[in-house]
């Protein structure tokens, strides 16, 4: 089955990422009152409210506050009951059995009971997903017993995969090919939320439509309105099983095209918005009340660069002779060259060009999997991954920190000396590089896009700076069509077009794996961006072959095979996989730059009474727990509840580790 991508384009996601801030919980404030309204702008539609078939974050976003699954996360990173006021889980970790709640109602958009919610209910939802080949069926494709098989078509027969509804019981049951530990936070995405039959009959082609009546409610809130490119508004579900915890009663979102950003801090000065993003480089924003200003925490999407390590592509390239391209094609497959140039980012003045100068470090992350992603014995993933770089070369990783939030593996004396060995090995091999004949990195940039257009041109001032002219990367600017397929929309190796790039990714489930796999010469998720077919979709020869072997990849695969294949200890798995990124980072194959979140913003919202689930599943675009207050908050008291939350998270997970 075909995988469908998470990775992120930082063209495309420049306005989405406007709607995305951390979401978290904790005691809110005496201004805030009960029953309110709350007001927020977004930048999509959604083109469907079936989700059990969207993969897209702007169809969850909405249908999170609409429909409730088995379970979700509160505000503190942990899984709780949903729809499941219980489960158990089989001595081999294989079977997962739910005790659904009774007497839940199904209500239509007028509020009217329509059924109750019952434990088949999820196997019209799975079998739905199967049946339209869901954008999210590959979470859990390789997971349910049977299920590949009935969604390729091998078997025909739904009763033979590893779903098991008792409604009389009130149980379901899920089978697992393997034991999975992070299979619950799946059970937080739309594809294991439940439908009811007879309404997705009654509806058939127009189940899922982006009308108020296109899907039954269970959860929080109930749709009043849809106006494409214009408004979205929800009400209060009064029939909800868990009302004490929906605080708003109404909700307003406004459409917002990110033209102007300055706009969404006068819709907040306005009252427009409950809270808006701030632009620290733009104009306006030296008059704003700094005292007043909060930054966000980082969230679990990562942006990294790359390089194209196969490029069989030039339509826009710099590269005017064979012998230029030949140039670029083998300091790119040089160890040390691709770990010059990582040194060589300073990463916080390329973010700067996005939050300012004070928000540039805060911005920064070092590691593809984030720091504080999961625990390992207690101690945050990120410090595996540091212990494992210094064991695989104390020199540098001595001297260069991959601690999320600090400009740490920025190191011009490491970035000079990776270089100067480079340049000695590509000599032997005809590689003269000098100021007149420098290697040239083609990387291309969304032509509309100011800001990162001065990214790029703070990328060549760094590599200016460590290189002295002898490294160049050359800004191709396109239109967003050209742009587009040149560094994100094409389908195979031979299709790329750039020799460096950035993209993000955001995890699926709660394990490192999500991130990891992605990458893996096997079946990896964006293996293609790195200008490698993976082995599950080549036909006839592998023209990558050579360069799989001259950058040992196949050493990749075996230590994330090692990772892999420990699904008893988390401890020891999470430790294999720190030591499968330690080597993926410090062969240069990426380059960590920076994360979603860390962003400043003004707001009234009562800090950390969100759901935060790190970024993972659909839960956290609900707005049950949200509240609201009367006065901005300030940044002493958004510190504040930021040190509460966190004490409080890290009590949860040791509780929940016991």
């Amino acid at each position: 089955m075909t995988k469908k991508t998470k990775l992120m384009s930082i063209g495309l996601m420049s306005v989405a990422a406007l709607g995305v801030f951390a979401a978290c919980g904790n005691k809110s404030d005496s201004s805030e009152s009960e029953g309110k309204d709350y007001s927020y702008y977004y930048t999509n539609d959604p083109e469907t409210l079936d989700y059990t078939f969207s993969g897209q974050r702007f169809t969850a976003e909405n249908t999170a506050n609409f429909v409730d699954g088995l379970v979700s996360y509160d505000q503190y990173r942990q899984i709780v009951p949903a729809l499941a006021k219980s489960w158990d889980v089989s001595e081999d970790g294989k079977t997962y059995t739910y005790h659904i709640r009774k007497d839940v109602p199904w209500v239509d958009a007028d509020g009217n009971e329509y059924a109750t919610v019952k434990p088949s209910d999820w196997v019209t939802g799975l079998k739905h997903a199967a049946d339209t080949n869901s954008e999210t069926l590959y979470l859990v494709t390789d997971s349910i017993t049977g299920l590949a098989d009935y969604a390729s078509g091998k078997n025909k027969d739904f009763s033979k995969v590893g779903i098991k509804a008792d409604d009389k019981a009130g149980t379901l049951t899920y089978t697992l090919n393997a034991p999975e530990s992070f299979w619950n936070s799946k059970a937080t995405y739309g594809i294991l939320y439940p439908i009811n039959a007879e309404f997705l009959k009654e509806k058939g082609k127009d189940f899922g439509k982006v009308a108020t009546d296109g899907i039954l409610y269970n959860g929080a809130f109930i749709a009043t309105k849809f106006d494409n490119k214009s408004a979205i508004e929800y009400k209060a579900n009064n029939t909800y099983w868990d009302k004490k915890n929906v605080h708003i009663k109404n909700v307003k979102l406004s459409f917002f095209d990110g033209k102007k950003p300055e706009d969404l801090y006068k819709g907040y000065t306005d009252g427009k918005y409950n809270k808006a993003q701030l632009y620290p480089n733009m104009p306006y924003f030296k008059n704003v009340d700094k005292a007043n200003v909060v930054w966000t925490a980082q969230e679990a999407n990562s942006y990294f660069g790359y390089f194209n390590l196969n490029r069989q592509n030039y339509s826009n390239t710099a590269h005017d002779t064979d012998a230029k391209k030949t140039a670029t094609k083998q300091a790119i497959l040089n160890k040390d060259f691709r770990q010059a140039i990582g040194f060589a980012i300073d990463k916080a003045k390329y973010n700067a060009q996005r939050v300012g100068e004070e928000g540039g470090e805060k911005l920064t992350r070092n590691t593809l999997v984030p720091y504080d992603f999961v625990k390992i014995a207690g101690k945050d993933y990120g410090t595996a991954v540091q212990a494992n770089l210094q064991s695989i070369d104390s020199e540098n990783w001595s001297k260069a920190s991959v601690e999320q939030g600090k400009n740490s593996t920025y190191n011009v004396d490491l970035a000079k000396a990776a270089f100067a060995k480079a340049k000695e090995a590509l000599k032997a091999q005809g590689v003269e590089i000098s100021k007149e004949n420098p290697i040239v990195l083609d990387s291309p940039v969304l032509d509309t896009s100011t800001i990162n257009i001065a990214g790029a041109a703070s990328l060549e001032n760094s590599l200016e700076k460590a290189f002295d002219g002898e490294v160049k990367l050359n800004s191709i600017k396109l239109a967003m069509d050209p742009w587009t397929q040149a560094t994100f929309s094409f389908k195979t190796a031979a299709e790329a077009d750039y020799d460096w790039n950035i993209s993000g990714w955001g995890p699926d489930y709660a394990d490192p794996a999500t991130y990891l796999n992605i990458l893996s010469p096997k079946q990896g998720d964006i293996t293609i961006k790195i200008g490698l077919e993976p082995e599950v979709t080549l036909e006839g020869e592998d023209k990558g072959l050579a360069t799989k072997a001259a950058v040992n990849i196949a050493e990749y695969q075996q230590l994330l095979d090692a990772a892999n294949a420990i699904t008893d200890n988390n401890d020891a798995r999470y430790e294999a996989f720190a030591k499968a990124e330690a080597w993926l980072i410090d062969n240069g194959i990426i380059t960590p730059i920076y994360a979603m979140g860390a962003v400043p913003q003004m707001q009234n919202e009562v800090p950390f009474t969100r759901i935060d689930s790190n970024s993972v599943g659909s839960t956290a675009y609900s707005y049950k727990y949200l509240k609201v207050g009367d006065k901005t908050v300030s940044a002493k008291e958004y510190e504040k509840a930021l040190k509460e939350w966190q004490a409080k998270v890290e009590e949860k997970s040791k509780a929940a580790d016991k």
